[in-house]
């Protein structure tokens, strides 16, 4: 209504100012015509000259006019000039119009009397107006970017009456390129009027408008066009209909409603109405959309709206509109319905009135929508808002092949205004996901002017800023507490989850955090509960995809079913990306003295993959993963290593090595020193491999366990642990330094399917008694030997071992045993005087150990006495039994005695 009283206030004020400045520029002044003029103008209104004006026989000239509404100006012109010889011309070179001012005009609101064209059009000179440069200010209020931006522009505007028709034409420009152009006429025909015209607007680049319109008007111009057509084109590359087609006509009664997407070439709207009496009805018009190419929504709208005579506002409506779901996902339906509501009530018919209803389910995707709301419509066209009654619930479900997710929102007196939400929010998570399952997820909080990102419903910002204003008065926020629980699937055990924050404008913020698991026993590994903290605010900006924080995750040990542990681990990292579901991170692993090991990532695609890695640091941080049933001491060596890592739904892969040099270990019955070890590392499906072409690698300088000794011990390893028959751990080239010869085995495999050969050479038999500390016999020389190895086996242990010399060999027997033997008998005395010094030129075994430690011996030995002066052969075959297990006890026992000694004083040494 204000727009019709302002075209009537500025139709007037022109003609007023035509009608002073014909009859009255000789006669009065500027200050006496103003005066005059505002005898006849309503209280609130005035209007102000400039001090001087000019007149001459063809025109007038007049510096400024405004026109006050109160105490402020709503329009004020420059440079104004009047021909009033000849054809009648007003230009105005500049018009300044203030929208808060007009906004402040008194609204009338008794009935609008008719207004008569043919009468209006007959009082009216031919004549023409122009208005060089129209500018709109104090427009920050507007909330519609469009029409703000229209306004702003730099507009031209041209009216001119030939006694036959009026034609309007006005542009708008911004930075000197034209951006909207209207051109229309209004001409009589046969005792009516028929306007027509079109209009163009380029809002920006790849946005554009076109509109043609026809009316067929009444004389009287509050009565509703007999007859009309609108056209609409548009191309808007943001919006989710980029081009298409609206179409309004209608004719007598009746008319129709069309739209549609030019892009997919199908319907949009298809709504007949009919107009009779003051009242639109429109009877199940329907209308159309597609989401995603697959899934077609179709509603259905039944509309009645009547206005009163002689005015057009307040429309009283009833309202029932059905959607409907069909695509490929399934069906769904939600109807809204209201009865008896009210839009432009109140003195300023600005007010609305509704009580609404929506019930159903909609589909779309895998999302299901189930709503039961009742609530009310009320505020004004500029302040809309709605309360939800009580009892009003939203609830939702997405369903994907891995996960299943249950929201309930209970909307209980929630107010959604203008700006947002209002009141107490709460949402209830539920279901499961490929990391969690029994999840049950609760936030509770106030939401002030809160609008969840959704911007294209509520009037808060633009890319423009300029709606500052707004900005500032919405605050956009739903501050929360989170708490909850559900059960972490990869350590198989209950989290308990409790927080702090809040969702703002474009981003969600966990300012405080505490996650608190059960006990863990899963995959060979134990823990205590496992606590997770903030130790910086987790912030997600959504729009921004940007998304990082702060946490830190510990737990009092860690412990692995071997029985190595780590104490007190601590793992802090952060995290940078784009969302939740998709981000980097980077930080560290503590375990007491262990670490740091630095670990970095990135998580996507419900994958984390990174690496990690560790920097050269004692070897002794590894001692608690040494069980203390071992009661192995690590006194020196360094360790270091890198892997990269991919976690997943299927499980944990390592792939990468460590480091270890110079080690030495402490045993309770010996000790390894100059310890090296290569360890390609690549563990996955909860086992560790190693490659044959990469395969790990072991060295030592020497190993000492119970009475034996050994040097330059080096092995290679590849193969699989835990080891099957199909998946076996196999050691090739084994080399170990004993009894100043060497060990090898070319292949050993766990478990075996085949014999593995333990090759001796040049093993020196001097050593050997000397470890057995054996001192009635002394053997010179060096023997070699095959023995084929079986473990587990049922027969033996060696089987068909063979044993031969590697040169001369020397036996002799020590004065006290050759003594005793001769104590024997005559017999024994000549044999004792043979044997009691024995170069041997061959000697050969045949040995067999059984699982029980059992050993057959079977010798043949050739040789002769070097201290017979003839030399004469001797030849011997020689069998022995012996358990060797009981044996080695015997040797090993003093050894054993020894080295714990030492064990306990390097025990002693290492205590802190």
């Amino acid at each position: 209504m204000w727009k019709r009283w302002l075209l009537g206030l500025i139709s007037g004020g022109i003609m007023t100012l035509v009608a002073l400045v014909v009859t009255l520029p000789w006669w009065f002044s500027p200050k006496q015509a103003e005066q005059l003029a505002n005898r006849f103008l309503q209280p609130d209104y005035s209007l102000q000259f400039s001090e001087q004006w000019q007149v001459s026989p063809t025109g007038l000239q007049l510096a400024d006019l405004k026109i006050n509404i109160a105490n402020c100006t709503v329009t004020q012109f420059h440079q104004i000039e009047l021909n009033w010889w000849g054809f009648r011309r007003l230009n105005i070179e500049k018009a300044t119009l203030d929208y808060d001012c007009l906004r402040q005009i008194p609204r009338d609101s008794d009935k609008k009397k008719s207004i008569n064209l043919t009468a209006l059009l007959s009082v009216l000179p031919t004549s023409e107006m122009v208005v060089s440069h129209l500018q709109v200010k104090n427009t920050e209020s507007l909330t519609q970017a469009y029409l703000r931006q229209l306004l702003n522009s730099d507009i031209a505007l041209n009216v001119r009456y030939d006694g036959e028709k009026v034609a309007l034409a006005v542009q708008g420009k911004a930075e000197s390129a034209v951006i909207f152009q209207h051109n229309s006429e209004l001409v009589p025909q046969n005792g009516n009027f028929v306007w027509q015209g079109y209009t163009d607007y380029q809002a920006a680049e790849q946005q554009s408008y076109h509109f043609i319109s026809s009316l067929k008007l009444e004389n009287d111009l509050l009565t509703l066009p007999k007859q009309g057509d609108f056209r609409m084109d548009w191309n808007n590359v943001n919006y989710p209909v980029s081009k298409g087609d609206l179409q309004l006509s209608w004719e007598g009664d009746t008319g129709q409603i069309h739209a549609r997407d030019l892009v997919r070439n199908q319907p949009l709207l298809d709504v007949p109405f009919t107009l009779k009496n003051n009242e639109l009805e429109i009877t199940w018009g329907t209308l159309y959309w597609t989401f995603d190419g697959y899934q077609p929504v179709k509603a259905f709208l039944g509309l009645n709206v009547k206005k009163p005579d002689n005015a057009w506002l307040p429309l009283k409506t009833d309202l029932n509109m059905i959607f409907q779901t069909f695509g490929q996902f399934g069906k769904g339906e939600i109807v809204v319905s209201g009865k008896e509501g009210e839009i432009g009530g109140g003195k300023n018919f600005d007010k609305l009135h509704f009580d609404l209803k929506t019930r159903g389910d909609l589909r779309y995707n895998t999302t299901v929508a189930h709503t039961n709301l009742e609530y009310k419509l009320r505020g004004t066209f500029e302040e809309p808002w709605l309360v939800f009654s009580k009892g009003a619930i939203f609830k939702m479900d997405n369903i994907q092949p891995d996960s299943k997710i249950h929201v309930r929102l209970p909307l209980d007196n929630m107010v959604i205004g203008r700006y947002g939400l209002e009141g107490r929010l709460q949402a209830t998570l539920q279901g499961f996901t490929p990391q969690l399952e029994q999840l049950d997820l609760k936030l509770d909080g106030y939401a002030h002017e809160f609008i969840a990102g959704v911007k294209t419903v509520f009037d808060l910002r633009d890319e423009q800023k300029n709606l500052r204003s707004a900005e500032m008065r919405a605050a956009n926020r739903w501050d929360w507490d989170i708490q909850g629980n559900a059960i972490w699937k990869a350590l198989k055990t209950k989290v308990n989850v409790k927080g702090v924050g809040f969702w703002e404008a474009d981003h969600i913020e966990l300012t405080k955090l505490t996650a608190n698991s059960g006990n863990v026993n899963t995959d060979g590994v134990k823990m205590p509960s496992i606590s997770l903290a903030l130790k910086d605010h987790l912030r997600w900006d959504y729009e921004k995809e940007k998304f990082r924080g702060l946490l830190q995750a510990k737990t009092d040990w860690i412990e692995f079913d071997y029985g190595g542990r780590f104490e007190q681990p601590v793992f802090g990292v952060g995290i940078d990306g784009k969302s939740i579901n998709n981000f980097n991170l980077a930080g560290d692993l503590k375990a007491g003295p262990l670490g740091p090991l630095d670990v970095s990532g990135h998580y996507g695609k419900k994958i984390l993959k990174g690496k990690i890695a560790w920097k050269e640091q004692s070897a002794k941080v590894f001692q608690p993963l040494f069980p203390q049933k071992w009661e192995w001491i690590i006194h020196q060596g360094s360790i270091k290593g890198a892997t990269d890592f991919t976690i997943d739904e299927k499980g944990v892969l390592l792939n990468g090595e460590l480091k270890v040099q110079n080690g030495a270990i402490q045993l309770p019955d010996g000790e390894i020193k100059g310890l090296s070890i290569y360890f390609p590392l690549y563990y996955q499906d909860l086992m560790l491999q190693a490659k044959a072409l990469k395969p790990i690698k072991f060295y030592a300088d020497n190993i000492r366990i119970g009475a034996l000794d050994v040097q330059h011990a080096h092995l290679n390893m590849h193969g699989n642990y835990p080891n099957t028959k199909a998946k076996p751990l196999i050691l090739t080239n084994v080399n170990l330094g004993i009894f100043d010869g060497y060990l090898s085995v070319d292949k050993l495999q766990f478990p075996q399917k085949q014999v593995a050969v333990l090759n001796l050479q040049r093993i020196d038999l001097s050593k050997v008694l000397e470890m057995a500390q054996y001192n009635q016999i002394y053997m010179r020389g060096r023997i070699n030997a095959s023995l084929p190895f079986w473990l587990n086996h049922k027969a033996c242990l060696i089987c068909n071992g063979r044993i031969t010399h590697a040169g001369t060999l020397n036996i002799k027997l020590n004065d006290e045993l050759v003594k005793g033997l001769k104590s024997g008998g005559w017999t024994e005395s000549i044999l004792v005087d043979v044997i009691k010094n024995m170069d041997l030129n061959s000697f050969t075994a045949d040995v067999n150990l059984a699982p029980t430690g059992e050993m057959n011996l079977a010798a043949t030995i050739a040789g002769y006495n070097p201290d017979k002066k003839t030399h004469n052969p001797i030849t011997l075959n020689y069998t022995h039994k012996e358990n060797m297990f009981e044996l080695w006890k015997m040797i090993d026992y003093g050894s054993q005695f020894e080295q714990n000694l030492e064990y306990r004083l390097y025990q002693q040494a290492e205590k802190p």
